[in-house]
């Protein structure tokens, strides 16, 4: 009885392993997509809000110069530091739009800013759904 029994709980073991090694492989991936898709729109929300908060009116002994050179500065400053929180808010925007087809957030993605009381909640969300 146990001269048969080897191979044929061997064949059933392959059949097994050879069956679900596709649904095991596809579940996998996409595991990781979704755990990936979580940390990019963690990690750009979380940039976005450190962007809202940009350096503005640097003192005069820091830059140097007239009162004029130290206004251009500054406002140089500024818009650059407007610039990036945009663009940061944007690719906050478009990361969560990406984690959709695992979670959808919840909140308005089509103003252009996301608020920061929005932001904080969305982030306690995001951090424990993943």
């Amino acid at each position: 009885m146990s001269a048969w029994l080897t191979p044929v709980l061997g064949l059933v073991g392959a059949f097994v392993g050879g069956s679900l090694a596709p649904w095991l492989t596809a579940h996998l991936a996409w595991r990781r997509t979704r755990r990936e898709a979580f940390n990019a729109a963690i990690s750009a929300l979380r940039t976005a809000q450190v962007a809202r908060h940009f350096a503005n009116d640097v003192p005069a002994d820091y830059v140097g110069g007239d009162s004029a050179t130290v206004a251009a500065y500054n406002q140089r400053l500024r818009e650059r530091g407007i610039d990036r929180f945009v663009d940061a808010m944007h690719e906050a925007k478009v990361a969560l739009a990406a984690l959709e087809p695992f979670y959808r957030v919840s909140g308005d993605l089509d103003r252009w800013e996301i608020t920061e009381p929005d932001a904080d909640r969305m982030l306690a969300e995001l951090l424990r759904a993943r």
